[in-house]
């Protein structure tokens, strides 16, 4: 894996700037502008990031839009954004590709771990205090998009979520 790119996004600088990525590709696969935030410390982007991903996920829901081609533009957003990050770290196995996915997360407030081969345990998730259940099944299309990108392939399919209730989140990744 190249280490100089995986301690850059390490940074707090990193986890600003792939804040800031994310707020601009999110937007675009909702179809609307990004929020201006580029002054914003890295919490108050998360926060902003989160609230601004919960009100258009709660448009979409109530204005009936279709929510199958939302999911596609998310998860092809998140899916190329996963693959950029292939390209750039090289991870060389499945260990690799774990350890970024982890990364990332932990840069947007989500503490997450292998639970064992196969099953992702969130543990804690700076989203589940913005998100409904609905809306966490909304934007979970960027989870899975990410994985995917990352990983070339899989599909990761929730089973338990912190929104419904539950402890932590767990998924499948196959």
């Amino acid at each position: 894996m190249n280490r100089l790119i995986y301690r850059a996004l390490s940074s707090r600088f990193g986890a600003h700037l792939e804040l800031q990525i994310l707020m601009r590709q999110t937007a675009k696969a909702f179809g609307v502008g990004a929020p201006k935030a580029a002054r914003c410390s890295t919490p108050e982007l998360l926060k902003a990031y989160a609230q601004f991903t919960s009100e258009e996920a709660v448009r979409a829901l109530e204005h009936g839009d279709d929510l199958e081609a939302l999911h596609q533009k998310l998860y092809q957003m998140a899916c190329g954004l996963g693959k950029h990050l292939r390209r750039w770290l090289r991870p060389k196995d499945e260990k690799d590709c774990l350890a970024v996915i982890i990364l990332l997360y932990r840069n947007i407030g989500i503490q997450m771990e292998e639970e064992a081969p196969g099953t992702i345990c969130v543990r804690k998730c700076y989203f589940s205090a913005f998100y409904t259940p609905e809306v966490c099944a909304v934007i979970s299309a960027i989870d899975q998009g990410i994985f995917a990108g990352v990983y070339q392939g899989g599909k990761l399919s929730f089973r338990e979520r912190i929104t419904e209730g539950h402890d932590v989140c767990r998924a499948d990744f196959r």
